[in-house]
């Protein structure tokens, strides 16, 4: 049925292309669902000469929501970048803010594909970049989530609270933190982001950095003075890195917060603790250097007699006192 339906639609897509083409009077279906499923594929194609002979003397809602999301065509043109078409639309009365059923504007989706262009235009005919989701995001946590620097710096001058949070209390820079997006946390930083600021769990931006094993932007909250703080049920950003084997981001931790070396030793302990992630995190910090070798080889020999272990051999190797001791 639906094969069939779309065989018809394309049999008069390439009749209307035809005729346009030729020169003569064409006009849109008098039914907005179907006369929205001629434009679709035109306004996908940014063919914007083709849109605009065929609104000239149509009675088609611009604003018109098809589709399973309820999107309208304006939604279409910014999520693939079809600026012609998508000014067009505008200049006909198009909503800039009008939301599909999950909340989305236009802009929203621009942001999330990074239509440059697309979005400048949106902004040019007053888009609401605070409009959020019904998620709560809004357009600078699509930014932020895919890294898009440049679209960002352009777009801070409109936001008025870069520390806007989504329905989970994240902002931007929680987002940024997760995925690694250096120049975009260096950006949200410089725009007045708070650098500490929890979600509803009571987790910051480097507890995000460091739950994913995201060395170099826990690496800038560190370097621009973050505190080290757990969430509600008392998860720390070195509880994260050492259950995901995280090595690089636990000796980043351990360098800017010298304690934390023997909170890592006393882990050694924790019978829930994951043994080969552990021995992955101590691998790494081991091998930094000569002096970091045996200090780590030394603490783990107190805990270990301390517990009633005895170590067979200090010249051993690494890995047979490692499994020794994490036994």
């Amino acid at each position: 049925m639906m094969e069939r339906a779309m065989e018809q639609l394309n049999v008069q897509l390439n009749r209307l292309t035809r005729s346009l083409r030729r020169a003569r009077t064409v006009e849109l279906p008098e039914d907005n669902e179907t006369a929205v499923y001629t434009l679709m594929p035109m306004v996908m194609a940014d063919q914007h000469r083709s849109v605009s002979e065929l609104l000239l003397n149509s009675k088609f809602d611009v604003n018109y929501a098809f589709g399973r999301v309820k999107r309208s065509l304006l939604h279409i043109a910014a999520n693939c970048g079809s600026v012609e078409c998508l000014v067009l639309l505008l200049k006909k009365g198009a909503n800039p803010n009008y939301q599909d059923i999950s909340g989305c504007t236009p802009l929203h989706l621009a942001a999330r594909n990074g239509q440059k262009k697309c979005m400048a235009k949106l902004l040019e005919y007053n888009a609401d970049v605070n409009i959020c989701n019904n998620e709560g995001l809004t357009t600078i946590h699509w930014l932020a989530v895919n890294g898009r620097t440049e679209l960002l710096y352009d777009l801070v001058q409109h936001v008025s609270n870069v520390d806007v949070e989504d329905a989970m209390g994240q902002t931007a820079l929680h987002v940024a933190c997760q995925n690694g997006h250096k120049t975009t946390v260096l950006c949200l930083l410089d725009s007045g982001a708070d650098i500490n600021r929890p979600n509803v769990s009571g987790a910051t931006p480097l507890y995000f950095a460091c739950s994913h094993g995201q060395r170099d932007t826990a690496q800038i909250l560190l370097s621009r003075g973050t505190k080290y703080l757990a969430d509600k049920n008392g998860i720390t950003p070195l509880d994260l890195c050492v259950q995901g084997g995280y090595g690089e981001t636990c000796e980043l931790l351990i360098q800017h917060h010298s304690r934390l070396f023997q909170t890592l030793i006393q882990m050694t302990q924790n019978q829930d603790m994951k043994e080969n992630m552990l021995r992955q995190v101590l691998e790494h910090v081991s091998q930094q250097s000569h002096s970091q070798y045996h200090r780590i080889l030394t603490s783990l020999a107190e805990v270990a007699t301390t517990n009633g272990h005895k170590l067979l051999s200090l010249s051993s190797s690494f890995d047979v006192q490692m499994k020794s001791l994490l036994r």
